[in-house]
């Protein structure tokens, strides 16, 4: 008898401790899942949050040289300068700088592609033909909060914008902004307009802040540790779900076996394709939207041995091409690390996806190419580049199609906030961090106040 209740107990025990009962269930632990944890938990709710990858972050990545223990971001490199970025950092205790703390580098345009440097090319600002079009569209400053009736110009290409509208002073300009993976020169207007608006312009003109200690991943780690390690279920993917009046319930498998997760609201913070989120149990509705969003594959990564002259960052500019956009795949920049001597980052785009192999391959081979434009730059032909890190940030930020934006895309998106105890805050309607982050500051109240409402 005594041996049968043992055995019961530890069975019984083992089973609890497989059940998680939280308030909120995060599905991602990027920047929105990762934001989102920490003021809920300031809010007074219990979380959990259930990431893929092996660590928080997203794509806020850093590489720690073995060498010098120094680290290199090759994610996200700098945050906008402003209230929410600073108020999120000083809440986990991160210390920020401006720019200017890893000394200055000069710019080479080069076809990466045919090994070739585009003397006498540069970058213009952003002028005013182009702010005084982003004007006309202050809904897209934040997300896609569209009229019903949109306005067809959106929804051309944006060189056919440029066209119409004469945009032609900050036209290099745009095309060299950071931006989302992809074709730009097919990329409709209504998304230039929502990747460089006045967030990215103000960026760009140099109000820019990052970690002080060179490392914008110190963030997420504390971040998960004051979540602590019953809260965040890393190398973790749902399986399946169930979502009702009554709140939702997920299986989840983790390195330490399956989980099941019941909470009275779920966050998606990850990129909410269909494919994505099937296991948490679609509806029609939701299938119908969902199945929509499309996007393209990024990849960035960390190089040593270039056999480059130090001091140069360079840009992939195609030669002959329209607006001299690079040709695709291809590598889209290289910088030299601020932090370790030798090291490089770059940055990866491709209409297609890629393995890491085949990616590392095409841009030791770009770099080959740059060694021989460079030559008389002091280039070392001999040096074999070593890749030390890779990510692959696929998709970075979803695009529709013109017909799927006419039809209502974003309007039917926004109104699933909510729906079957659900919420989404990905960077499906914005590209920066601190717009990300205001956007979810903004929904917290009312994901707050359904928790309180569902029993």
């Amino acid at each position: 008898m005594r041996s049968s209740l043992l055995i019961c107990t530890a069975v019984c025990l083992a089973a609890a401790q497989d059940v998680i009962e939280r308030d909120i269930a995060i599905l991602g632990g990027g920047a929105t899942g990762t934001y989102a944890g920490v003021y809920l938990g300031d809010l007074g709710k219990s979380i959990v949050v259930i990431e893929k990858k092996d660590r928080l972050g997203g794509q806020t990545q850093t590489y720690f040289d073995p060498a010098t223990g120094r680290p290199v971001n090759y994610g996200v490199m700098f945050y906008h300068d402003d209230a929410i970025v600073h108020n999120f950092h000083a809440r986990l205790s991160v210390p920020l700088v401006g720019p200017g703390a890893g000394g200055s580098v000069s710019g080479v345009f080069a076809d990466f592609s045919e090994g070739v440097v585009v003397n006498d090319f540069a970058v213009p600002p952003i002028g005013s033909d182009y702010t005084n079009e982003l004007r006309k569209y202050p809904y897209l400053e934040n997300g896609f909060l569209l009229p019903d009736n949109i306005p067809e110009d959106l929804l051309l290409t944006w060189p056919e914008y440029i066209e119409k509208y004469n945009v032609n002073q900050s036209a290099i300009a745009t095309f060299n902004a950071p931006s989302p993976a992809g074709n730009p020169l097919k990329r409709l207007a209504l998304y230039q307009f929502n990747f460089v608006s006045s967030v990215m312009i103000d960026q760009l003109s140099g109000h820019i802040v990052q970690n002080a200690n060179g490392d914008n991943h110190e963030i997420y780690r504390k971040a998960e540790a004051e979540f602590g390690a019953e809260n965040v279920l890393l190398s973790s993917t749902v399986v399946s779900g169930n979502r009702s009046a009554a709140g939702v319930e997920l299986v989840v498998s983790t390195p330490t076996g399956e989980k099941t997760i019941r909470a009275k609201q779920l966050v998606v913070a990850a990129p909410p394709q269909a494919g994505n989120l099937a296991p948490i149990g679609l509806d029609a509705r939701e299938s119908r939207i969902l199945s929509q969003i499309g996007g393209y594959p990024f990849y960035s990564g960390v190089v040593r041995d270039t056999g480059l002259p130090a001091g140069f960052r360079f840009s992939n500019v195609g030669v002959d091409n329209e607006f001299h956009v690079p040709d695709l795949p291809g590598m889209i920049l290289l910088s030299p690390s601020s932090t370790v001597e030798g090291l490089y980052t770059y940055t990866y785009s491709s209409l297609q996806p890629m393995t890491q192999a085949q990616v590392e391959s095409a841009a030791a081979a770009s770099i080959k190419n740059l060694q021989v434009a460079l030559q008389g730059k002091g280039s070392n032909m001999n040096a074999e580049p070593v890749f030390v890190a890779f990510a692959d940030d696929s998709p970075f930020h979803p695009e529709q199609s013109a017909d799927s934006i006419r039809n209502g895309f974003y309007r039917d998106m926004y109104a699933l906030q909510g729906y079957r105890n659900t919420w989404y805050i990905s960077s499906l309607f914005v590209l920066s961090a601190s717009q990300l982050w205001n956007n979810t500051a903004a929904l917290l109240p009312d994901i707050v106040a359904a928790a309180d409402a569902t029993h």
